[in-house]
């Protein structure tokens, strides 16, 4: 009498183990197409886009027509220059007002240390 075991697994020409990265890499290139795909229709890349193209409208318009532009630019820059002194006169009177209540608490210490 001959006593037979369970019959062995079949024999598979690949190891199963080798499966394991190569399901995670093809998962990884999945979900990176996703997220690519998902990045190249948001906003921010639209936004990007079109900085892009209004960079090329105003090289062609710069490079087509400068004339037309100087006089526009000219009336910006005098504003320009305006503001900037006019802003210039602020921190001045802001500095002068620094410098008064520096002085005055410069003032208030020296009256209230003792032996002084």
């Amino acid at each position: 009498m001959v006593l037979q075991g369970p019959a062995p697994p079949p024999m598979i020409p690949f190891d199963p183990n080798q499966l394991i990265p190569l399901i995670g890499m093809i998962g990884g290139m999945v979900v990176a197409g996703v997220v690519l795909y998902a990045f190249f229709k948001s906003d921010l890349v639209s936004a990007i886009a079109e900085r892009i193209r209004a960079g090329i409208h105003r090289r062609r318009k710069w490079s087509d027509t400068p004339i037309e532009g100087a006089a526009v630019d000219t009336e910006h820059v005098a504003e320009l220059e305006h503001r900037v002194t006019e802003m210039q006169g602020q921190i001045a009177e802001m500095a002068e007002r620094l410098d008064f209540a520096e002085r005055l608490l410069a003032q208030k210490r020296e009256r209230s240390l003792p032996g002084a």
